[in-house]
């Protein structure tokens, strides 16, 4: 069970986790790319893409989105993600994304992509 700061996020369909050493690179003229600089000086960074579905009445969606909203409010402070894998990282929501179809009224489908950092 995938959660953020406590809340479950439901089933999930999709977690993408990528790491971005962020490397400080230049290729040298005249020369092929095993003669380009590399220097790892600017930091590593996490991105992490959930992608899920909560299953319930209206009300359990509201609450939901009210509750994820409450993180996203301008002045984060930062959450725990515990992944699906188990892992447990300190994030910061940069995007909260929902879709509510009307072929399915039970059913609210989202997206969130969570930022790692040393908060």
């Amino acid at each position: 069970m995938a959660t953020l700061g406590g809340i479950d996020l439901g089933d999930i369909q999709s977690e993408d986790q990528s790491k971005d050493s962020g490397l400080f690179q230049t290729p040298l003229p005249a020369a092929d790319s095993d003669s380009a600089i590399l220097i790892d000086i600017f930091g590593v960074f996490r991105t992490i893409t959930v992608t899920g579905v909560i299953t319930g009445v209206l009300a359990t969606q509201t609450t939901f989105i009210s509750s994820i909203e409450g993180i996203v409010n301008g002045s984060q402070s930062g959450s725990t993600f515990v992944s699906t894998t188990g892992n447990s990282y300190s994030v910061m929501v940069q995007n909260f994304s929902w879709t509510k179809a009307a072929a399915d009224e039970n059913k609210l489908s989202y997206t969130l992509t969570l930022f790692q950092g040393g908060l």
